[in-house]
């Protein structure tokens, strides 16, 4: 994957999959009864397709999966926001997986007669719903029950463990304006994205308090105003992102005031599935709640 992150995740979460949550997951132009040459438009649907099994059916991807491995040796069709219709058209896709926010291009798929599938990874449920769907389209309903029993599993272990303890506060951290000394600009998870879901299923609540915004920006003042009990830093793998974790780390150092930082709960997760809205989120799920709740014995089930 390329150096995109955080502005990809951020317009994921925050602008494209929100603002356009409310149009139908459907499919667009009447596919054969079992595609055998899928588009994949973005890395979490990559990796929800290759979850339920659909390897030797994927043709193309973006310019951005690279997970599995077998992904990043695909030919790529763009970016999902700027994608390349010719590198579609060649490829002959019967299926293009896409999002529900990616309308224009669906319009053109539509006019070209080629079949599509519009989801949403907004939501754990909407990530959930989404696997079904592919699953459905494309002949797969099994293996995406499997991969959704799985899920489930992890959710439920983890919401378990945490089930009698009390909730600290706890802010996410998807993006930062780059300043040579101090936290300046953060985005933050909202109350409508997959990570809120994750803060409560991993026993914490968000310390992001407006629930009508989609994604915080908050200035150190801002910050502070919230005294987060736990930050957790998301950032994806080494190859994703420019910033020195070390340096950020002695950012947060300069919020000295908020709980966080005087009780040493300032975390960073750097991890490939960490920015990806996909069926390696329980993976993250078990991540977070060790970091919420480090009191709990997570070595045992």
């Amino acid at each position: 994957m390329r150096q995109f992150w955080p502005l990809t995740i951020i317009l994921v979460i925050a602008l494209c999959a929100v603002f356009f949550s409310k149009q139908d997951d459907a499919v667009s132009i009447t596919p054969i009864a079992t595609p055998q040459r899928i588009i994949s438009i973005a890395p979490s649907i990559t990796e929800m397709a290759f979850a339920i099994g659909l390897d030797d059916k994927i043709v193309g991807v973006s310019d951005y999966c690279d997970y599995p491995a077998k992904a990043e040796k695909l030919p790529k069709i763009g970016g999902f926001i700027n994608p390349n219709i010719e590198a579609i058209v060649n490829l002959k896709p019967d299926l293009v997986l896409l999002y529900s926010s990616s309308g224009k291009l669906k319009s053109r798929l539509d006019s070209l007669g080629i079949p599509s599938l519009s989801i949403s990874s907004t939501s754990l449920e909407d990530i959930k719903q989404s696997i079904d769907k592919i699953g459905e389209a494309t002949g797969h309903q099994s293996q995406a029950k499997q991969v959704l029993s799985k899920f489930e599993q992890q959710i439920t272990r983890v919401q378990d463990k945490v089930a009698t303890k009390s909730r600290p506060s706890v802010l996410v951290v998807m993006g930062h304006s780059k300043n040579s000394g101090n936290v300046s600009t953060i985005f933050v998870a909202g109350h409508h994205d997959f990570y809120n879901d994750l803060i409560t299923l991993a026993g914490g609540k968000n310390a992001f308090t407006n629930t009508t915004l989609k994604t915080g920006t908050l200035s150190p003042e801002g910050i502070l105003s919230l005294n987060p009990d736990i930050v957790i830093d998301m950032f994806p793998e080494p190859d994703d992102h420019n910033y020195d974790l070390d340096k950020v780390r002695q950012q947060w150092q300069s919020l000295s005031q908020i709980n966080a930082v005087k009780n040493k709960q300032v975390h960073i997760i750097e991890e490939d599935y960490a920015t990806i809205p996909g069926p390696r989120l329980g993976l993250l799920l078990k991540q977070m709640a060790q970091l919420i709740h480090p009191e709990l014995d997570w070595q045992t089930p």
